[in-house]
């Protein structure tokens, strides 16, 4: 009888070809350029999806998925990159898990621009209608070339990606798991217990290399986190000393500091498996829009309801800049 695990396809999609219709040009650390996802893309495709969601009568996220655009579009771009290079399909390499469910349509609108999982721009429409595949929240069930985990409750993907690394360590796979995660997700305990558990594992040699993605805005949905329930300070400052080797990052919504400190961390979790690495992000919720940057809560949901100030939200993402056709007068999505 064979002790060699079962090989199964994943239904992940293949590592893009190219690179993405909307990007931005970064600076490696050995000085190389790299074409990302530009996170301007990012939120504007959110904003339309978000609109149609609204006239349709569902919820929508923007605050979250607006605070992390900068650090999915350098993870993703580094991810990809690798996988070309080697010549391996990317999620051969890595384990990708987003635990910020909130944050689920601005990878939708990030796998759009790279035109993988069967998306582009068009077939954005119906985000969280009963016929779309993009509901609003990760769901492998619904989605499996999109998502590998479901993130319903926050902070239970934190501890599924501590399963899925022991296994691929145990099968003597090679991957690397990456976990996004925002501040209010580690409140929950089981996210609190495996932020203990997984230098603890680590250290025993029973993980591959682990990176942990926080971004912490300080904000939920009806204030400021410290304001309102307790400071999430002494938790973040408490990873070093659980085991966490911590890259502060406190320009969180600056696209080539997030490429620098996720190419570091991938860098140390590759070489150094026996300890996880958190970059510990300073980010803005709802950042690109005054409005919202400034809101208590960060524009969670979306703060339009009718098409009326979309033009201008646009605008005011694009800096003034020229909107592309596609956002501003092709059809909307």
């Amino acid at each position: 009888m064979s002790n060699e695990p079962i090989a199964i396809k994943s239904p992940l999609f293949d590592t893009p070809n190219g690179d993405p219709e909307f990007a931005s040009v970064v600076a490696l650390n050995d000085g190389a350029e790299l074409q990302v996802a530009d996170p301007r893309a990012t939120r504007a495709m959110l904003a339309l999806m978000d609109m149609q969601a609204v006239m349709g009568g569902a919820a929508s996220h923007w605050g979250g998925p607006a605070a992390f655009a900068e650090l999915m579009s350098a993870t993703h771009g580094l991810m990809f990159a690798s996988a070309q290079e080697k010549l391996r399909p990317w999620h051969r390499l890595f384990n990708f898990v987003n635990d910020a469910g909130h944050c689920e349509n601005g990878l939708y609108a990030l796998k759009a621009n790279y035109k993988c999982a069967g998306l582009d721009v068009n077939k954005l429409k119906g985000f969280r209608s009963i016929e779309s595949q993009l509901s609003g929240h990760g769901e492998a069930h619904l989605f499996p070339e999109g998502v590998l985990i479901s993130n319903g409750p926050l902070g239970s993907g934190l501890p599924q990606a501590q399963g899925l690394c022991a296994a691929d360590h145990l099968a003597k796979n090679d991957r690397i798991t990456v976990v996004a995660i925002s501040d209010g997700a580690c409140m929950e305990g089981e996210a609190k217990e495996a932020l203990t558990a997984i230098p603890g594992m680590a250290k025993k040699s029973l993980l591959n290399g682990f990176v942990l993605m926080v971004s912490d805005n300080n904000t939920k949905l009806s204030g400021r986190i410290d304001e309102e329930s307790f400071s999430m300070e002494p938790t973040f400052q408490s990873l070093e000393i659980l085991g966490w080797k911590v890259i502060r990052l406190e320009r969180g919504n600056d696209l080539q500091c997030c490429v620098s400190a996720v190419e570091e961390a991938l860098e140390w979790a590759q070489m150094n498996p026996a300890q996880p690495v958190v970059i510990h992000a300073r980010t803005v919720k709802g950042y690109g829009v005054r409005k919202t940057e400034e809101s208590a809560s960060g524009g969670h949901g979306f703060p339009l309801k009718s098409p009326k100030g979309l033009d201008d939200f646009l605008g005011e993402i694009y800096g003034g800049e020229g909107i592309p056709d596609v956002f501003a007068t092709g059809p909307k999505i």
